[in-house]
């Protein structure tokens, strides 16, 4: 959808045309939110805290997790900008901020844009200024998002992502308020659910494509096993990615924040990787292909860790990712006793606490308390368990 100009996308102050601009652009109409009905005798009904959080609080819904983002790419983010009012300046900021280092891979522009665009939907459903909203109204955002059931960490991310994006435009001077200012983020969700199999499961998988299936599958079983690379680097490695440093045979992925990752492809891995370039006639490009040459999409790769899963009977096969493979992979290590900072080494991670997030509870098998209470039976005089 191309950008139509600010005249052509003006905002009417009134709520049907409002609403007709949001739907003509495939933006969710916003819901009201059900009013408490009336007692039996005609009366609102008793509700607890009805003075301080009145029923009209969330006057609207944000649509059902997983429903299509208002904007997904810098194309249809500056035409909904300009529906929500935003003039050249905060157009060009915006352009700015996503360019910064941090967002300056596609994924992560993306990632952001969407976030925003939730944002800006609020805004126009409600009748806003975009840049003179309160912090009340930035919290009523928040709490519409928790009613609609999103996960923490969505919320967390998309509150983080309003709160950057915010403070650029602060330092621009173009907004009078920045209702995300001193906003209490919901807590970081350190049980994650993603799903995990076993090192154990893992080498069946690759026993079993190696035994049966082609070697591409082979090839990408082998790399996500050995390297422990997002599905994004898998599908964005190109054949120049891979290399060598020293007596190492290296593999250099574009890793998040437009990072560039080195990561070992050791023997096992490198001979299956090189069984799979040999069937191919073409020299450069991307690292796998699908048979008529085009990138893999991050379904197939999906979809083939999940036939793969359900080949060697994997408990509920259908709930297993790429991303778990990762977890599983650095899940394997830690407890194996790599040290932290090799594991996050491998993985890619700025930070040790985000690598420490895969470890299990498993390390309750690990804690010191066994072995100090051994040392107090030998000294008890009664015979170790």
């Amino acid at each position: 959808m191309s950008p139509a100009s600010g005249a052509d996308l003006a905002l009417s102050t009134t709520g049907g045309d409002r609403l007709a601009t949001m739907h003509s652009f495939g933006v969710p109409v916003p819901t009201a939110v059900d009013q408490p009905s009336e007692g039996a005798d005609g009366q609102e009904p008793d509700l607890p805290f009805a003075e301080l959080i009145p029923p009209d609080a969330l006057p609207i819904r944000l649509p059902d997790r997983g429903s299509p983002p208002p904007a997904r790419d810098p194309q249809s983010l500056a035409t909904l900008l300009r529906t929500a009012g935003a003039d050249k300046d905060v157009l060009r900021a915006t352009g700015a901020w996503l360019l910064a280092d941090r967002r300056s891979a596609t994924n992560t522009q993306e990632a952001y844009i969407k976030d925003a665009s939730w944002w800006l939907w609020w805004v126009q459903a409600r009748g806003l200024e975009l840049t003179d909203v309160d912090f009340i109204e930035a919290d009523t955002f928040a709490a519409a998002m928790r009613h609609a059931g999103y996960a923490a960490e969505t919320r967390r991310r998309r509150l983080s992502a309003l709160k950057s994006w915010y403070r650029y435009l602060r330092r621009a001077r173009l907004v009078r308020n920045d209702p995300f200012d001193g906003m209490d983020l919901p807590k970081r969700q350190r049980d994650k659910s993603t799903r995990f199999v076993t090192e154990a499961e893992l080498n069946q998988m690759l026993t079993h494509a190696v035994a049966v299936e082609s070697p591409r599958v082979q090839a990408i079983l082998a790399v996500l096993k050995g390297t422990a690379c997002r599905v994004s680097e898998l599908t964005g490695a190109q054949r120049a990615d891979l290399g060598h440093r020293g007596e190492h045979r290296i593999l250099t992925l574009p890793a998040k924040g437009g990072r560039r990752h080195e990561v070992v492809i050791a023997d096992l891995t490198g001979d299956l990787l090189d069984r799979y370039l040999a069937t191919r006639d073409d020299l450069s490009g991307p690292l796998f292909v699908t048979s008529t040459g085009a990138p893999l999409q991050r379904t197939y790769v999906t979809q083939l860790v999940q036939r793969i899963a359900k080949a060697v009977g994997v408990d509920k096969p259908e709930e297993v990712t790429v991303h778990g493979v990762r977890h599983s992979v650095a899940t394997a290590l830690l407890e194996a006793g790599e040290p932290i900072d090799v594991v996050q080494a491998l993985l890619g991670h700025a930070d040790p606490r985000t690598t420490q997030t895969y470890a299990h509870p498993d390390h309750l098998a690990r804690s010191p308390a066994h072995r100090a209470d051994h040392r107090l039976a030998i000294a008890l005089g009664r015979e170790p368990r």
